[in-house]
């Protein structure tokens, strides 16, 4: 007779007994699971059933639940700004979807089907351009574009009126979002897969039948996914409208929530009913991709499966050349103005010696600059919200890793559920539930203190925590915990002896990543932001807007700077503190 044991099994202590009332509790992963759960209901359920609540019941946060007249609904397309919104986020998103791909999947396709020089700065700018924040990326095209600007120095005046123009805004955010195809098709493009099509060549199939018939119903699930990520990451974007606004007004739904809820007369029920079209355009798109992939089988994939070999064409300069050009115009264009106008005197005067000075990092830095004390508020909010992510991400990816706790789905849709809801969505969600009269009447004041952009970023940066803890903890053996159990170990023992050690690494990462998304959300700290509490983005957006160029672009280049100072020196610290477990992770590997 064999004993076998689950990493949740309690530990079989000599004194305890099996029966009386202390086994009608639950064990100590049961209590973790019912804790993640409550949190999960802080975090994300609240926020956004109120959102929803208060469609029906618009005073829900006076206390009162009578029910609304949905004239709201019907007053959608007699708005004309509403309507506006709505139209140009549907052909803005859907125009980014489809060049946002094509340029992602190319990419994708001349990285891993040729080898030549420069081909790896395609993974950086991909990484780069993927953790700038989007109203950065912006006002570097705003300063690039303008009259007067690089382009125009440049002899290409010409450039402004084409970038300040629909057709301007999804190469801007189709630039700004290729990240996210070029990692999507990337995923499904290492893998060589040719010998189906020798196959089908051998059958007499021609060349273009082969990719409509073979190649492409393989890529196709990959290729949906790309198109997802990008809409649903453009029609929730704030931080385009938000730069662009000073120069080009191009109403969107982001932007105009933020209105309804800012400017007077304050309008909640307007900020739900553009928040609820939101979340259904983006629930639109998933039940398109999950209807044209259904019944399509997508594990094509077999043993025999090996990394493709990447040969060196003959027009490999030509490749190069394009490579070398289209990387200039994602990052050098947009992120070399702001770089350049940060050590710029006049705007107008163009990149000349006469023209360059420091004055502006000596305003940004200077004695009573408006960025120190947003600086302190910013790091506090992003520290928080790291640690709030980092605990409650780990704790989920255990319960979702090893337990089956009766929870456990809900804790799985609702660690997923803030990816595709935006953040000005889920801002908009927590001041509906935090700004209920009856919690302030029993003393829970959140709403209109730093807390609450603490616990909206760490709910919108759970997936990441989550999914970037799954990878690495679903790679440590089951097997490994379950003896530990065996020989009494408790679950919190466990964990400290055995789990955390091995992925502390994976731990790090998600915390910095966590860190450095919540410095720059701009969208969740302006519509949370509260008075007297100045942030980073709110800060540099507001210097923006009121052609403070120079302010703001020095304002960022020092906030990135500290930022990644922050992270190279807590990796440094939690290594060198830590080196025993990182050599034997090494090792181990």
């Amino acid at each position: 007779m064999t004993t076998t044991a689950t990493p949740g099994a309690r530990p079989a202590h000599p004194g305890a007994s099996s029966f009386g009332w202390r086994r009608f509790l639950p064990g100590s992963e049961g209590v973790l699971g019912w804790l993640v759960t409550l949190a999960m209901i802080v975090l994300v359920a609240l926020p956004l059933t109120a959102m929803l609540l208060h469609l029906a019941f618009p005073r829900l946060y006076l206390g009162d639940f009578s029910l609304g007249e949905f004239q709201l609904f019907r007053d959608l397309w007699e708005r004309r700004l509403w309507r506006t919104a709505v139209t140009n986020s549907v052909m803005l998103a859907g125009g980014t979807m489809v060049l946002g791909t094509l340029i992602g999947a190319g990419l994708a396709w001349v990285r891993h089907n040729y080898r030549f020089p420069t081909a790896g700065l395609i993974d950086f700018s991909a990484w780069f351009v993927l953790v700038m924040p989007s109203f950065i990326i912006a006002q570097g095209w705003v300063l690039f574009s303008r009259s007067g600007g690089t382009a125009a120095q440049l002899g290409m005046p010409w450039l402004g009126d084409m970038i300040f123009s629909l057709p301007g805004l999804i190469l801007v955010m189709s630039l700004t979002n290729f990240p996210l195809a070029y990692l999507a098709m990337s995923a499904a493009l290492q893998w060589d897969v040719r010998r189906y099509g020798e196959a089908a060549r051998l059958c007499g199939a021609s060349a273009w039948r082969t990719f409509l018939a073979i190649r492409l119903p393989l890529l196709l699930p990959a290729l949906l996914a790309a198109s997802l990520l990008v809409f649903v990451d453009s029609i929730g974007d704030f931080g385009l409208p938000a730069a662009f606004l000073s120069v080009f007004r191009f109403p969107l739904i982001p932007y105009t929530i933020r209105a309804e809820v800012q400017t007077v007369p304050v309008s909640f029920e307007g900020a739900a009913v553009l928040a609820f079209v939101l979340c259904s355009l983006v629930a639109l798109a998933i039940a398109l991709q999950l209807w044209a992939l259904r019944g399509r089988g997508s594990d094509f994939l077999t043993a025999a499966a090996a990394p493709r070999e990447r040969p060196r064409p003959r027009f490999w300069p030509v490749l190069m050349v394009l490579n070398v050009t289209f990387l200039s115009l994602a990052i050098f264009a947009p992120l070399g103005t702001s770089l350049s106008v940060s050590f710029m005197d006049r705007y107008s005067l163009g990149l000349t010696w006469s023209n360059l000075t420091l004055d502006n990092y000596r305003a940004v830095l200077g004695e009573g600059s408006a960025l120190l004390p947003a600086l302190r508020n910013s790091f506090s909010i992003a520290f928080g919200a790291a640690a709030i992510a980092m605990v409650v991400g780990f704790f989920a990816a255990y319960l979702l890793a090893y337990s089956q706790h009766r929870m456990r789905r809900f804790i799985d849709v609702a660690s997923m559920v803030t990816l595709a809801v935006p953040g000005i969505v889920l801002a908009v969600g927590y001041i509906f539930w935090w700004n209920q009269r009856w919690l302030a009447d029993i003393g829970i004041q959140v709403y209109g203190s730093g807390w609450v952009i603490v616990l909206c970023s760490a709910a919108a940066s759970v997936p990441i925590a989550v999914r970037v803890m799954l990878g690495a903890i679903t790679q440590t053996p089951r097997s490994f915990l379950a003896s530990a159990a065996l020989q009494g170990a408790g679950l919190f023992t466990r964990m400290r002896v055995i789990l955390i050690p091995m992925v502390l690494a994976g731990l790090l990462s998600a915390t910095l990543a966590v860190f450095a998304t919540s410095v720059f959300d701009l969208a969740i700290t302006t519509m949370l932001q509260p008075p007297g509490f100045p942030t980073i983005p709110v800060v540099i957006d507001e210097r923006f807007r009121t052609v403070e160029y120079g302010w703001a672009t020095a304002a960022t280049v020092v906030v990135c700077l500290i930022t990644a100072a922050i992270i190279v020196a807590t990796r440094w610290s939690v290594r060198w503190a830590f080196r025993s477990y990182f050599d034997a992770e090494v090792s181990h590997k």
